[in-house]
């Protein structure tokens, strides 16, 4: 039974697993269409991206590109409202069927909840927060000096050895008793295998493969 887990942590991942779609290429979209000159570099991020998912470029240098040509040097304040706005519209039409009872009943468990993700603070802090998440940990936006978006994030993007590094930071290197993280994707297995309760939820197919292996719950958030 999910949530069994009273007085403990509850991790989610965002993408995929609380969500039924990724927010990252969206969340650009969203923000080029309130700048429609960002278009101009359209063409070669569909390139980009093109290549990533065909294994030529990594991901890491392609959520790079993308930053830059889309956000970098964009307003602080005008930025955060749309990062605001998208989360408030991603949290209202691509949340799993049961994301929020799962999250509901950690929180009615007095479970301390963290969301921890490979997505943009931007859009994991007040989609977080919004959903009553006590702490978020999320690849980090940086900013200039005179409040512009930076050309590249603070720090690397939080996912795989990165995520795990990053919650253990928050919670400290040893899993916390009754603690439980939840993603659809094979790149969290270092945080699904150190928390005393891993669960592939939605996995795709290299998660759903080794799930079992390593001991996973498997769980369908859209039944």
């Amino acid at each position: 039974m999910t949530g069994d887990n009273t007085g403990g942590v509850a991790i989610f991942d965002l993408d995929k697993t609380l969500t039924v779609r990724s927010s990252y290429t969206p969340f650009i979209l969203f923000v080029a269409r309130q700048r429609p000159l960002r278009f101009l570099h359209a063409p070669r991020l569909l390139f980009l991206g093109l290549m990533m998912l065909l294994g030529l470029h990594h991901r890491d240098d392609v959520k790079a590109e993308m930053w830059r040509a889309v956000l970098g040097g964009l307003d602080r304040a005008d930025t955060e409202a749309m990062g605001a706005a998208f989360a408030k519209h991603w949290s209202s039409t691509a949340l799993r069927q049961n994301a929020q009872t799962i999250i509901a009943r950690h929180k009615s468990a007095g479970d301390r909840l963290v969301l921890a993700t490979a997505a943009v603070d931007l859009v994991a802090a007040p989609f977080g927060k919004a959903l009553g998440f006590d702490d978020i940990v999320a690849t980090k936006s940086a900013w200039t000096k005179d409040g512009k978006l930076a050309a590249e994030f603070d720090g690397l993007n939080c996912y795989g050895q990165e995520k795990l590094r990053r919650v253990q930071t928050l919670l400290g290197d040893d899993a916390p008793d009754h603690s439980i993280a939840y993603s659809d994707h094979v790149t969290d297995l270092p945080l699904l295998t150190w928390a005393p309760i891993g669960v592939a939820v939605n996995p795709h197919a290299p998660l759903a493969e080794v799930a079992r292996a390593h001991g996973l719950r498997v769980e369908d958030w859209q039944a």
